[in-house]
């Protein structure tokens, strides 16, 4: 509805958005790896990295 245009606008989605291109690069990385054979300490990196970022709190509303 155009009265909430306004309230949703204002959300402030910049870090969520920001997390999700992170996390998804890490995800790419993790397979590149993976596919490239390199040794699995060097996939685990990426997926610990994938995790944590899961774990930064944001705003559930978002």
């Amino acid at each position: 509805a155009p009265e909430h245009l306004e309230r949703l606008r204002a959300r402030g989605l910049k870090k969520k958005r920001a997390l999700a291109i992170r996390e998804f690069a890490l995800g790419l990385e993790g397979l590149r790896r993976f596919v490239d054979r390199e040794p699995l300490y060097r996939v685990h990196e990426c997926v610990f990295g994938v995790l944590s970022l899961e774990s930064e709190a944001v705003d559930p509303r978002l």
